[in-house]
């Protein structure tokens, strides 16, 4: 199920002409990838439209979940819920691929109830709007050029990974990256090869990263990746394949453009005081995998950060 419920004993009822949702995606290992999903707003993005659907169904609990989220968002508070309505969130297709269920929309009571085929017509229409939601928010929160999450999407998504890991302990590690001699490629081929070298190892990095994972561009060609439930042994193998798929990747037309990419890893620690430094941190090991010859994966421990640029 989608939201985080409670529900009685007794089957909930559920009427009317409400497609079914399939199941979420389950967590993938590293070692077997997919791709990853466009940036998703924040719960409290929702709170208007979650209260208006709790108005028109006269319910105490409306709850939005994505794939790739942490968790439903307007379903907090207690009792049992006896009775639900779901409907999935479906992105259409574009280009002529096929439509992707990203989520789910549910309205949760605490008496049992029956639900009419007006009520799925109309929480259809409030899932649309959703859809259209998250849609703009991707659009806003992602980086023209890659399509990774940008630079102020990404620290978002860090700060919350980080207080989740806070108060919830976890594991989480962070991964930054670089393309080496980038301004060579440039030079030598103009920015316009530049541009798409930078979109292909978007592609490339996307396609082996899991659905909960983090992905954005921090400027130029500067890269972060958030790891969720992934700590330093797991995440240096997936640092690694990504270092090689980098290496192996080559524009159409243009094999002699070569490009390679260096790493800092951080695993999450209880030592780090913010978000800030646990990048600080990532930087550091990059900036190590940079100075001992580029093209190659550098870990570091979470409190490893001070001075290392001094070496």
């Amino acid at each position: 199920m989608y939201a985080p419920v409670q529900l009685a004993e007794a089957t909930p009822v559920t009427t009317g002409a409400c497609a079914p949702v399939p199941p979420a995606p389950q967590a993938i290992a590293p070692s077997h990838p997919a791709p990853a999903p466009l940036a998703l707003p924040a719960p409290a993005q929702f709170d208007a439209v979650v209260s208006i659907i709790k108005s028109v169904f006269r319910v105490p609990a409306v709850g939005i979940a994505l794939h790739g989220s942490s968790g439903a968002t307007g379903t907090r508070g207690s009792g049992v819920y006896r009775s639900f309505l779901e409907m999935p969130l479906i992105r259409p297709a574009e280009d002529g691929g096929e439509d992707e269920v990203i989520g789910a929309l549910r309205v949760l009571d605490t008496v049992e109830r029956s639900f009419s085929d007006e009520d799925c017509t109309m929480l259809e229409g409030f899932a649309r709007l959703i859809v259209d939601q998250v849609e703009l928010w991707s659009e806003a929160s992602r980086d023209q050029l890659t399509g990774a999450m940008t630079r102020r999407a990404f620290n978002d998504a860090l700060k919350k990974t980080f207080a989740m890991h806070q108060r919830h302990g976890g594991t989480a590690t962070l991964l930054m990256f670089d393309l080496d001699h980038f301004k060579a490629i440039n030079d030598t081929y103009g920015h316009a090869v530049g541009d798409a070298v930078l979109r292909k190892v978007a592609r490339v990095v996307r396609g082996e990263l899991r659905v909960e994972d983090s992905f954005g561009r921090l400027g130029g060609e500067e890269f972060a990746i958030i790891l969720a439930h992934a700590d330093a042994t797991a995440a240096g193998e997936v640092a690694e394949r990504i270092r090689r798929a980098i290496e192996a990747a080559q524009l159409p037309d243009m094999p002699q453009v070569a490009f390679t990419a260096s790493f800092g890893l951080v695993p999450g620690d209880s030592a780090l005081s913010s978000a800030a430094e646990w990048l600080e941190a990532a930087d550091a090991a990059l900036y190590r995998a940079k100075t001992s010859g580029r093209n190659r994966v550098v870990a570091a421990a979470a409190n490893a950060c001070a001075d290392a640029r001094a070496v």
